[in-house]
């Protein structure tokens, strides 16, 4: 066993956590997209509600503006408005939610991504180091070459 050896275990190591943290980052930015499409979503069906409402609310009193109206059509009118106005802010309700599970993932997808930045700056560290490691013994390796070349240059001189 290498004294490298137990380094290029650990660059392994970081590397894997490197790479389930650049997963867990895909997987958050997915679901931080389709939480900003159901606020969307939920966005435009509360403007469509309101729009809708306010056509109903116009096609029901529009008729009875200027006229006797039977007290049972005007309960009627204000039953339907109501109901518009229930309906109305029940989608609000669901919008709100959307919208604040929307800035939980963000918060998430936020932290994931820092997450992954301090793994890959782990695992970066770890391999320049194992280049400057690997360096150094190119380099030691060069000396002891030198070394035994001016050894055994040496040697055959002093034969001779």
């Amino acid at each position: 066993m290498t004294a490298n050896n137990p380094l290029d275990r650990l660059a392994a190591l970081r590397r894997n956590a490197e790479q389930r943290a650049l997963e867990l980052a895909i997987a958050q930015n997915e679901r931080c997209r389709l939480a900003e499409h159901e606020a969307d979503e939920s966005a435009d069906a509360v403007v469509r509600q309101v729009s809708e409402a306010r056509l109903r609310e116009r096609s029901l009193l529009d008729p009875l503006i200027g006229r006797a109206v039977s007290p049972a059509a005007i309960i009627r009118a204000q039953a339907e408005v109501a109901r518009a106005a229930l309906e109305t802010a029940r989608l609000r309700g669901v919008a709100a939610s959307a919208q604040a599970a929307l800035v939980d993932q963000r918060k998430e997808r936020a932290a994931a991504r820092e997450h992954f930045r301090a793994r890959q700056k782990a695992a970066m560290k770890l391999d320049l180091l194992l280049k400057q490691e690997t360096a150094r013994r190119a380099l030691r390796q060069v000396a002891l070459s030198e070394r035994d070349d001016e050894d055994s240059g040496a040697a055959m001189a002093h034969r001779r």
